[in-house]
């Protein structure tokens, strides 16, 4: 085996900056999506960050629940997680600022906008993205700025980095940048 190889969760674990236990304030959310996979993948970036909660948006929608937890693997114990109708998440977005991770005429770069610290980051499905009554109750909504000649990127891959950016606003000591 390579020297400069380590065990992934062992490195992270040596270099812990957080508390297990502390809950970020940050909730993801993802309207009508399609594709477990993306499901899992969310689920398992909320392990990653210590997300407090994860709403899935759908009406009548049965998960693959084996696709779902191949690709969440362990998270899937971990994390707080729901599948809720759009009536109930409209409930929620009454007593949180929600920010909108989508393309609109009024979105601004995530990279110069200021997020909550308690907030819901709210994604769309993978072909059409949120429906305007939901983007309407949003209090900003934001894009990713994509330089290259594809100018679309995955959900889940955009939700990271949404979530990510959050986390080096709201948490710079535990992403190691103050």
């Amino acid at each position: 085996m390579d020297d400069h190889y380590q065990n992934s969760y062992q490195f992270f674990e040596e270099r812990a900056t957080h508390s297990l236990a502390e809950n970020t304030g940050l909730i993801l959310a993802a309207y009508e999506l399609k594709t477990p996979e993306n499901m899992g993948a969310i689920i398992r970036l909320a392990a990653n960050l210590n997300i407090e909660k994860v709403y899935f948006i759908h009406e009548n929608f049965i998960v693959k629940q084996s696709k779902l937890e191949r690709v969440a693997h362990s998270s899937i114990e971990k994390v707080d997680f729901e599948i809720i109708n759009e009536e109930s998440f409209l409930k929620i977005a009454t007593q949180i600022p929600v920010v909108a991770l989508e393309t609109t005429k009024k979105s601004q770069n995530i990279y110069r906008t200021a997020l909550p610290k308690k907030t819901i980051i709210l994604c769309g499905n993978e072909r059409f993205g949120l429906s305007n009554k939901l983007i309407n109750i949003c209090e900003k909504s934001v894009f990713i700025p994509l330089p290259g000649i594809t100018r679309s990127m995955n959900v889940s891959h955009a939700m990271t980095i949404a979530a990510f950016e959050w986390a080096q606003q709201h948490m710079p000591y535990h992403m190691g940048i103050e």
